[in-house]
């Protein structure tokens, strides 16, 4: 399979952006709108068909799902987007055997709570740090 990158609740013109470096990498960028939260990954990936009534789902916020990417893909996509001045998605995942049966709105869920417990401990030192100073 190509290399797909999912991205939900981006800004059109950040969209645009991301597409273009993406796209000269070889990788194709998929929009995924609010109505195809519900959705499985593995079916907005090409690899089994949609439901055909998605429950009602959410996405709280923007990601990115990277499917079907060599390592080194990944890292030429990072320094791309860091050359082109252009933020990464501030949660980001990547397909999995695990995960491609979840639903967009779930995996969003997933990632808002580990960055929230990766925060809060970068917090914890931070303020370590400045009590010891």
């Amino acid at each position: 399979m190509n290399p797909l990158l999912l991205c939900a609740r981006m800004e059109p013109g950040r969209l645009l952006r991301l597409s273009l470096i993406a796209g000269a990498l070889g990788i194709t960028v998929k929009e995924v709108k609010e109505e195809q939260a519900g959705q499985r990954l593995e079916a907005l990936c090409g690899l089994k068909p949609l439901a055909l009534a998605g429950k009602k789902a959410r996405i709280g916020g923007e990601m990115a799902v990277m499917a079907f990417f060599p390592e080194k893909l990944m890292d030429a996509l990072f320094d791309a987007i860091r050359k082109n001045g252009l933020e990464r998605p501030r949660l980001m995942a990547v397909l999995t055997p695990t995960n491609r049966a979840w639903t967009m709105e779930r995996l969003y869920g997933e990632l808002q709570k580990e960055f929230s417990a990766l925060n809060a401990g970068k917090k914890k030192i931070e303020d370590s740090i400045v009590q010891l100073n």
